[in-house]
């Protein structure tokens, strides 16, 4: 392509095809048009239907899986086996000094001979 006189010439083994300026000017809108319709298009199409596949492709290899959503969910398990532990310990306790308080007052405790 060069311009040559306010017209945009391209050289083929025909011969030149001669272009004006207001029409290369819809070319270059055109194309602007397409692109911007184009790539939100693209982005979606691979948010919504590739990514998905590859993390199952991911995941049937055994890849680990370090999405925020799976290190909330590990997060989450570890605080529930800490309270569930935390819960036990309490529960000791309470019968411990409940144990206690029954050796202290000379009644034998529920449940015994």
């Amino acid at each position: 392509w060069w311009l040559t006189g306010g017209i945009l010439q391209k050289r083929r083994s025909r011969g030149i095809i001669l272009m004006e300026w207001w029409q290369l000017q819809e070319l270059m809108m055109t194309s602007a048009m397409i692109i911007a319709v184009l790539v939100p298009v693209v982005a979606l199409t691979y948010r919504f239907v590739l990514k998905p596949s590859r993390k199952d492709q991911a995941r049937l290899r055994g890849d680990p899986d370090h999405s925020p959503e799976t290190l909330r969910d590990a997060r989450l398990d570890n605080m529930e086996r800490q309270l569930e532990g935390l819960e036990a310990s309490v529960q000791r306790l309470v019968d411990v000094t409940e144990f206690d308080r029954q050796l202290k007052s000379g009644k034998p405790p529920e449940g015994g001979p």
